[in-house]
């Protein structure tokens, strides 16, 4: 098992604290606005929960508590960066203990695909819960590079994505069919592009060729302000299944960690048959 931290262990002035249940409190609380919204809901005094916070506070060095606020103490975005960070961490040790006290009957299946390949990802996760013992299913639409840095923190278990991550041969690992990247809109008003399209053409110096330029990071954002405001960019078309691909076609692969149980495999390559 890799990364595995059901207990946050944190050394701070050569003392060993043991945080998770101070952090599992935190985690309730911060869907209150404030400590006193916090307190009449998840259980625990006002008075309590602030030493609760302290301790966090003292153990990390960082602030959870904005204080200065005039009425009652908000909540700092630190706050609710570690409560995630904790939450996805839980899951994760949560979906790996169920791999080792099942066997190959798992119950949490951890998917990351990027967003031109959702549709696709979507088909496969209503797949998952046909299978015996799925109860939970992560989705998440990352960039090629957070996409391929999650994978290999093994924080997915499955990629949909335009190659295999680095140099390793996965035992799981297919060619699902291709896309076409095609230009959409007429030429002239606003250039509209992906971040990795206007970095690419930073780098190759042609930033000043396109005029004005819109950029983001969201396929929907991009194809939504096409359909709606006009411009001109390039959109992935629906998922081919050609053996082969064409000139300017881009692969679409489904990868997967080597110990994911074959059943699972099994169901999510059959997503392209379907």
């Amino acid at each position: 098992m890799h990364n595995l931290l059901f207990i946050i262990h944190i050394v701070h002035n050569n003392t060993m604290e043991y945080l998770n249940w101070e952090l599992s409190v935190l985690g309730r609380a911060i869907a209150y606005v404030n400590l006193s919204g916090a307190s009449a809901n998840i259980g625990i005094s006002q008075p309590q929960l602030s030493r609760i916070v302290a301790r966090i506070e003292s153990s990390l060095g960082v602030r959870l508590l904005d204080r200065t606020a005039k009425r009652k103490s908000v909540w700092t975005p630190a706050a609710y960066t570690l409560s995630g960070l904790y939450s996805d961490t839980f899951r994760r040790f949560s979906g790996e203990v169920a791999k080792l006290s099942t066997g190959s009957i798992i119950s949490h299946v951890r998917v990351g695909t990027l967003e031109g390949h959702s549709a696709l990802a979507m088909r496969m996760c209503n797949r998952f819960f046909k299978l015996p013992g799925i109860s939970v299913v992560d989705l998440f639409v990352e960039d090629l590079d957070h996409l391929e840095e999650r994978f290999f923190k093994r924080e997915f278990d499955l990629i949909l994505s335009l190659r295999e991550p680095g140099r390793k041969r996965f035992f799981f690992s297919r060619l699902l069919g291709y896309q076409r990247l095609e230009k959409t809109g007429k030429p002239g008003g606003v250039q509209v592009m992906s971040s990795f399209e206007y970095a690419s053409s930073m780098h190759a110096g042609k930033s000043r060729t396109h005029g004005q330029i819109l950029v983001s990071n969201s396929l929907g954002v991009r194809r939504e302000w096409l359909a709606s405001l006009g411009g001109n960019g390039i959109l992935p078309s629906p998922l081919g299944r050609a053996r082969t691909g064409k000139p300017g076609e881009i692969p679409v692969l489904l990868v997967a960690n080597d110990d994911l149980p074959r059943h699972v495999w099994d169901e999510a390559s059959a997503v392209s048959k379907h």
